[in-house]
């Protein structure tokens, strides 16, 4: 545990120079910046494709 978060285990935690750049400040683990950025790069794409 980092702070006042909490990671479920095998999670991989951001670090906290990661975490202080982080726009969306409900991401708290490596995994969760993952998705969001698959879901960013999705968005792209469709935008791209009209």
């Amino acid at each position: 545990m980092i702070g006042d978060l909490s990671y479920p285990e095998g999670a991989t935690p951001l670090d906290p120079n990661e975490l202080g750049g982080l726009k969306h400040k409900h991401i708290t683990t490596q995994g969760e910046l993952d998705q969001l950025e698959q879901a960013n790069i999705e968005s792209g794409l469709r935008w791209l494709g009209r």
